[in-house]
């Protein structure tokens, strides 16, 4: 910014020196003038005479604009530089936020890389999915939750699993024809079986009908710290393994809790995954989902 204020202050140096001269100008435009008017009011005077003057008036005119043109031309290019200046910081400004957000996604994809192969899955797994528009949210402390804009008419199924660009929101807990309610990982009712793949660490996470989720089972917590991510681990025959759920955080009484990636209600949008126990051949009489 320093040298964007150095060209300012030229600019600002140039322009002053313009309308100071604006006088001195003023005054030798109108001698120029005199001295041609005077050819035409002494029209006796000698053709040499009048060849000096005319002379010696347009050089006086040359002499006025010649400066002005130089200034203008100066104030143009030096608009011209400053301008290139800021559009140059805006280019390095963008090309770092490009950068940051290439080594981001290069990172994620080596975590999922990573991922994958301690759960032993396969990076060909994809899954079939439906948006669905959030039409109504319930974020109090007695529930998490959000009403959809789609149904089994759209080929929806109960406890589907309801993602966010691969971030865990929740399920699907309720279902009519055009919409149904999905609950989210935060309310009390849910519980997921999560994986911390750095420290090769199987947690069970709980939602407490807050902005967070708390971690139900004992583990060492000096073998977790804050800013691990946590990723579902597949067991549970509820969410499929591999999705992102959040990132530890350490509270200032020393709990540790896992914040999630995305929040239900800052959402307009999200994705069901057509991953039902039922779709599976998962009865869940027998083998039980894992948040119940």
């Amino acid at each position: 910014m320093t040298g964007l204020s150095n060209y300012k202050r030229v600019q600002k140096v140039i322009r002053n020196k313009a309308v100071n001269n604006k006088i001195f100008t003023f005054i030798s435009l109108l001698f120029a003038l005199s001295l041609l008017f005077s050819s035409y009011m002494y029209p006796n005077l000698s053709s040499a005479i009048k060849s000096k003057i005319i002379d010696y008036s347009s050089n006086i005119i040359n002499g006025i604009y010649s400066p002005i043109s130089t200034i203008n031309k100066s104030v143009a290019n030096l608009n011209k530089i400053i301008n290139a200046y800021s559009i140059n910081n805006e280019l390095i400004k963008e090309v770092e936020n490009l950068k940051n957000i290439y080594n981001e996604n290069e990172i994620l994809y080596a975590e999922n890389i990573k991922l994958k192969k301690l759960l032993n899955l396969s990076n060909d797994i994809k899954y079939n999915f439906t948006t669905a528009k959030i039409i109504s949210n319930s974020n109090s402390s007695f529930n998490r939750s959000a009403i959809l804009k789609t149904g089994k008419k759209n080929n929806i199924s109960l406890y589907s699993p309801v993602i966010y660009n691969n971030n865990i929101i929740g399920f699907i807990s309720e279902l009519g024809i055009s919409s149904s309610r999905v609950t989210a990982l935060t309310d009390i009712s849910t519980k997921i079986p999560a994986f911390i793949p750095n420290k090769d660490v199987k947690v069970i996470l709980s939602g407490n009908n807050s902005n967070y989720l708390e971690i139900t089972n004992y583990i060492e917590i000096a073998s977790i710290k804050e800013g691990d991510k946590v990723f579902s681990s597949g067991d549970g025959n509820m969410y499929p393994a591999g999705l992102f759920i959040g990132i530890i955080k350490v509270k200032s009484d020393g709990n540790v809790i896992v914040e999630p990636g995305k929040k239900l209600n800052s959402l307009s949008f999200v994705q069901i995954i057509d991953w039902a126990p039922e779709k599976r051949g998962i009865d869940i009489n027998v083998d039980p989902i894992f948040y119940d």
